[in-house]
Order: C-alpha cells, then sequence, then structure tokens
C-alpha cells in the first residue's frame, strides 16, 4: 500500500513539472520579427528642411521609423547620374523597399529595379510607367491638378495680376506643374500673366534671389517657386520686395513668416501608409496609383488676406476637388527650358 502511494505521489510530481514545463513553453515570446528596412534617395543636403516636395516625406518617414519601427536609411546629395549605384547598393545590402521620391530618378527607378527582383522599387512622383520588375509601383500625384490649384490661389490673391514663378531645373515633372499654374490662373483672371524663369540648380540662392526681384519688378506680387535650399533667396527678395510666396508641398510659414502667403500641401505620409499597410499584409502590388486633389489641402493664410478672399479661395478649392471646376491640360512650351 505505501509503495503504491509512493507511486502516486511521484506521477503527481511528474504532472505537475509536465504542466508548469508546459506553461513555459505556451509563455514562451516569439522571435522579434526582423525590421523592414526601407531607403530614401534625395538629390540635395538636409532634404528634411530643404525643398518642400522633400520635407513633404518627413511625416511619412517619421511614421515609418517611430511608429512602425522600420529601420529607415537617407541617401543625400545624390547626383541623377549616380542614383543607379546608390540604388544597386541599398539593394544589395538586403533593403526591402527603396524609394526614389523625385521625377529625376526616373532612369534610375526603370532601369535598376528589373535587376533585383525580390526588392520593392517605390516612386512617390510623376511617371507613367513601372519597370519591367514584379515588384514596382508609384504614388503618383496629379502635380498639373496641383499646380492649376496653386495657380488659383495666386490669381485670387495678386493685386496687380502678375504672378512669379520660378524653379531649380526645368525638369518633367515642374514643366507639367507650372503649365497647371498658368491655367488655374486663367480661369480665375483671363488677363493674369504667369512669368516663368529657371535658374539652373538647386541650391544658388543669389540667383534665385535675382531671378525674383526681377519678376517683383516685372509686377509680380504673388511668387511660386520649386527648388531646394536656394528657397531662401526667394523669400528674402519677396520679402524686400513686399510681395508674397506661396509654399510648396510643405507648410513654410515658420521659414519667412513675414514673405509665405499660404502653402499648397501635399500628404505624402498618406501615400507611405498606404505603401507601408500593404506591404505588412502582402498586398502590395505592381501598380500606378494616382493622386488626385484628395491628397493636397491649403495652409492657413494667418491674416494675409481678407477673410472674404479666403473664403473665396476654399470655395474654389473645394469646387475643384469635387471635379465642379474642370480645367483643361494644356501644355505650355513657355515653360520649357
Amino acid at each position: 500500500m505505501r509503495n503504491m502511494r509512493r507511486v502516486w505521489r511521484v506521477l503527481a510530481v511528474l504532472v505537475v513539472l509536465a504542466l508548469a514545463a508546459t506553461a513555459v513553453v505556451g509563455c514562451k515570446k516569439p522571435e522579434a520579427e526582423a525590421k523592414v528596412k526601407v531607403a530614401f534617395l534625395y538629390a540635395i543636403a538636409n532634404p528634411e528642411r530643404a525643398g518642400g516636395w522633400d520635407r513633404a516625406d518627413w511625416p511619412g518617414i517619421t511614421y515609418l521609423r517611430d511608429e512602425l519601427g522600420w529601420e529607415v536609411a537617407i541617401a543625400e546629395n545624390v547626383s541623377y547620374a549616380d542614383s543607379w549605384n546608390t540604388a544597386r547598393n541599398f539593394a544589395n545590402n538586403g533593403y526591402d523597399i527603396i524609394v526614389f521620391p523625385s521625377n529625376g530618378f526616373l532612369d534610375a527607378f526603370l532601369q535598376v529595379a528589373p535587376e533585383f527582383p525580390n526588392t520593392w522599387f517605390v516612386m512617390t512622383s510623376l511617371t507613367d510607367k513601372l519597370p519591367s520588375s514584379p515588384k514596382a509601383a508609384a504614388w503618383v500625384p496629379d502635380m498639373y491638378a496641383y499646380g492649376c490649384v496653386v495657380g488659383m490661389v495666386a490669381a485670387k490673391a495678386s493685386k496687380t495680376g502678375v504672378i512669379g514663378v520660378s524653379g531649380g531645373m526645368p525638369i518633367p515633372v515642374l514643366q507639367l506643374m507650372y503649365s497647371g499654374i498658368i491655367e488655374g490662373a486663367k480661369y480665375v483672371n483671363p488677363n493674369c500673366k504667369v512669368i516663368v524663369n529657371w535658374a539652373g540648380d538647386w541650391v544658388d540662392i543669389p540667383k534665385h534671389r535675382e531671378l525674383t526681384a526681377l519678376q517683383i519688378r516685372q509686377g509680380a506680387d504673388v511668387i511660386f517657386t520649386v527648388t531646394g535650399p536656394a528657397t531662401t533667396g526667394v523669400f528674402e527678395a519677396a520679402e524686400a520686395g513686399n510681395a508674397k510666396v506661396i509654399g510648396y508641398a510643405a507648410d513654410w510659414y515658420n521659414d519667412a513668416p513675414k514673405a509665405v502667403l499660404t502653402s499648397v500641401l501635399v500628404d505624402k505620409k498618406r501615400m507611405y501608409v498606404d505603401m507601408a499597410n500593404q506591404f505588412k499584409s502582402g498586398t502590395l502590388e505592381k501598380k500606378i496609383v494616382m493622386c488626385g486633389p484628395e491628397y493636397f489641402s491649403i495652409a492657413d493664410f494667418r491674416g494675409s488676406l481678407p477673410d472674404t478672399t479666403v473664403n473665396e479661395i476654399r470655395a474654389l478649392f473645394e469646387d475643384f476637388k469635387a471635379g465642379k471646376i474642370v480645367i483643361p491640360v494644356v501644355n505650355h512650351p513657355e515653360v520649357g527650358p
């Protein structure tokens, strides 16, 4: 009888130990997932504080890095000619996604992606085609529509009926956008004059200051520019000449409170949130996503215009976004080089 009791005690202990071991195994934390690695290429230095289009990326980059915990690499000062090698290096180093935020990198996007069929290549600028690769996608903003919004805002705000537009270089996306500015301005004021000048680079502050000052002398009282660090020169000339600047893509008010009229914003974060969600769920596919006026908004005017004018501008924008205002697509040769 005693022997039987010992046997039962031993069995009971073994059962308890087995259950404890099972509980430990069941509570064991799964191994951490490998971080997603994503790389961005920029043609200028300090893109977070430089050109408006690049600035607009930062809420999305912050989301990927801080909220999702992704590993984010930023390549700065990448020349268009060297972008092929930069993209290849990222792909060879195991990056899951390589992002080209500029249309200037289009050739590298189209040519390098087919070399790395297991890496995602994403363009978040103007393109009408994708690389011959299974993992290539694009979020393409309607930059003509964006230009139309800028043109309508500028024409409504202008007292002289003359708008000055400048840029770093006449890349296709800007030529398309500036044509939209001309047509948007003409919709509001058929007699509006739009002066377009190119500086030849993105960083020459004195050159951009000189171009803007020239436009102001020609009557421009509202200015728009797409460039990099040289935007500082545009602000300086605008302040000196009592003109106002419409900020590009991001909110520029804090850079030059006396010069900034408002900014026409682009919700690039929405593009990267969509990209990340689809990548995580395995639904990211080879496609071009067209991003229309629903991706745009107009920043606060902060007292730079009378409330009645601001309300008229916002009503115009809402009608345009709803399709009630249709502006024809016209390519203007005068915005070329």
